[in-house]
């Protein structure tokens, strides 16, 4: 009979310590920009983002995606919740595409399917997590305002 593996906690501890010490040297070097070093080597961030990272747009001006009509999903970020077009309109969907684009997505990526009015609108809705959200809120005050 086999035995079932034990996770080991302390190769996991020193792995996220690891990647945290890249991410700073990373910061140093100018390779990432500092607010999103800081976002992912936050105690409570997820492995997700700690691993994969994630990319702010510069400028909110730049958001000039679609405000109607349907949007093709880029295929790295489709997955079981997400059809290959979604209709801006459909809020729901268009949660959806956003937070994938907000955790997944490339700055150009955001640029060219995020529209800064739908983003706006849907922004109350919390939709990335905490680490991603402080650093679009720091960016782009406005986000935050009526």
């Amino acid at each position: 009979m086999a035995s079932t593996p034990r996770p080991d906690f302390a190769r996991v501890a020193r792995l996220r310590g690891a990647e945290q010490g890249v991410i700073y040297e990373a910061a140093r070097q100018g390779l990432i920009p500092e607010d999103i070093a800081h976002a992912l080597t936050a105690p409570d961030v997820g492995d997700l983002l700690l691993f994969q990272g994630f990319e702010v747009v510069a400028d909110l001006d730049v958001l000039t995606g679609p405000g109607s009509g349907a949007v093709d999903v880029p295929r790295h970020l489709g997955d079981c919740e997400m059809p290959a077009f979604v209709n801006v309109a459909d809020a729901a969907q268009c949660a959806v595409l956003y937070r994938s684009l907000l955790v997944r997505g490339t700055a150009a990526e955001q640029a060219a399917l995020i529209n800064r009015d739908v983003l706006r609108r849907l922004w109350p809705q919390r939709l990335a997590p905490e680490a991603v959200v402080q650093v679009w809120e720091r960016r782009f005050p406005e986000l935050t305002g009526p």
